[in-house]
């Protein structure tokens, strides 16, 4: 196959495209896109949980959700949690948001946004969200520790 001079920087052009939607690491510094493997993100089934682990019998007042999807208000007894499930969108736009209260005080906080860092720490699937006395904890998957990553907002 012969291809003319004025051509071939097009077809350059159009496999740096090709490459840049197929493998967006190979092209950006961000540490923000996914990298596991082969696996896009989109095509990955996320769960995501938000467990009540208070103590002294407190129950946990939760409300999730996306701009497309309303997981629904849950009031959790100790020990019980809420979870769902989805895919994230082609645009990396898919976030989840929870409002949680217990006695004395509140949170919101993200559950979900497109992060590899977040996708690391979830395992590349579940996201598991841990309500303790004294903040909201990321489960430490794959032998991990448990991370405080939001304190609760007292007095609200």
């Amino acid at each position: 196959m012969e291809m003319k001079k004025g051509n071939s920087s097009r077809y350059l052009l159009a496999l740096v495209f090709i490459l840049a939607l197929t493998f967006p690491t190979l092209l950006s510094a961000s540490s923000s896109y996914a990298t596991k493997d082969h696996l896009f993100p989109e095509f990955i089934k996320w769960h995501v949980s938000v467990v009540n682990s208070l103590s002294y019998n407190q129950s946990l007042f939760t409300h999730c959700k996306s701009s497309e999807d309303d997981v629904g208000i849950q009031n959790l007894s100790p020990g019980s949690g809420i979870s769902w499930s989805f895919r994230t969108d082609f645009f990396h736009t898919t976030k989840f948001w929870c409002y949680v209260t217990k006695d004395s005080a509140s949170l919101n906080f993200e559950a979900f946004w497109y992060d590899a860092r977040l996708f690391e720490k979830c395992d590349w699937k579940n996201c598991i969200w841990v309500a303790k006395d004294d903040g909201v904890y990321l489960k430490g998957l794959s032998g991990r520790v448990d991370e405080l990553v939001y304190k609760w907002d007292v007095g609200n």
